[in-house]
């Protein structure tokens, strides 16, 4: 899914914004006329699938003057015709036209301030995603969807049921909720506990390893290159995670807490993965073991 609107409907909280440039406009066409595919988690069938899109349609008046018809066209195609048109005379009169470049017209205005985009289940058409966006000027801002951001990723978290406490799993739930309610610096406090939990958890399972004064004594970031081996190599290479939360909660702007919210909350889940890799091979191999031996006692 390599489309910056798609990702960001898919990733973005409540009240978030994305420009909308010439850069862009491509990738806005495409979604809107129905050609981007998303891959996510389906609330109906209870697990990942691929959702395709509506296209977007309008409806305009056209005829001569008493006989109008009612006339439906896509959107999409709309807009990019438009774009033709400003590329054209961009090209034509050789001048500099981006400080008028546009992406809609006083036609369509009306149709795309408030936009309803329905992805449906390529499984069961009965099951839907949608988003609502509003768009002002040159930016759209997500104001709606169902199921919500929380819906969608919680069941993720059922991945990591064997390695993260019912403490954390719960405060985790908390933060993704307060992201998708479009809270920002609130779903940082959560995340900074977890993330602080989660590294005296590797101090644990290190154990003599780590001199337990010099740790307590060191600061998050240097507590976290001591864990090396015991959390992800992306945060032992990247130690700033910790201050960005605390940054978060006490200095950055709500806009962008919900900005770096995926990131962060990624970063959470790097570690969450890495344990469960771990369980698992140390799963295999137990199981393993124990077929050998019983082979061997069965063959002497």
């Amino acid at each position: 899914m390599d489309n910056v609107f798609a990702t960001f409907l898919k990733t973005a909280g409540l009240y978030h914004s994305i420009e909308i440039c010439e850069n862009n406009i491509t990738d806005l066409i495409e979604l809107i006329k129905g050609n981007i595919k998303i891959s996510t988690y389906c609330k109906e069938c209870k697990r990942e699938r691929v959702f395709r899109m509506k296209p977007v349609e309008y409806y305009f008046e056209s005829g001569p003057e008493g006989h109008e018809k009612i006339v439906c066209r896509n959107l999409g195609e709309e807009i990019e015709s438009l774009q033709n048109l400003i590329f054209s005379k961009k090209v034509r009169e050789e001048k500099d036209f981006i400080a008028e470049w546009r992406w809609i017209n006083w036609q369509i205005a009306d149709t795309v301030r408030i936009m309803k985009l329905e992805y449906i289940c390529s499984m069961n058409e009965k099951h839907h995603l949608d988003y609502v966006v509003l768009t002002t000027d040159n930016s759209m801002m997500k104001i709606g969807q169902y199921p919500s951001v929380a819906d969608m990723t919680f069941p993720e978290l059922d991945a990591y049921k064997h390695v993260i406490s019912k403490e954390d799993r719960k405060e985790l739930g908390t933060a993704i909720g307060l992201f998708a309610s479009g809270v920002g610096a609130g779903s940082y406090v959560y995340l900074r506990r977890i993330l602080e939990r989660l590294v005296y958890q590797a101090k644990e399972t290190a154990g003599d390893v780590i001199d337990d004064e010099k740790f307590e004594q060191a600061r998050m970031s240097e507590r976290i290159k001591m864990l090396d081996g015991y959390l992800p190599e992306v945060l032992i290479n990247n130690t700033t995670i910790y201050g960005i939360l605390s940054k978060g909660i006490h200095e950055l702007s709500e806009e962008e807490c919900r900005k770096y919210f995926p990131v962060v909350k990624e970063c959470i889940y790097q570690i969450l993965g890495m344990w469960e890799s771990l369980r698992k091979k140390q799963a295999d191999e137990a199981a393993l073991s124990k077929a050998l031996s019983a082979i061997t006692t069965s063959i002497k």
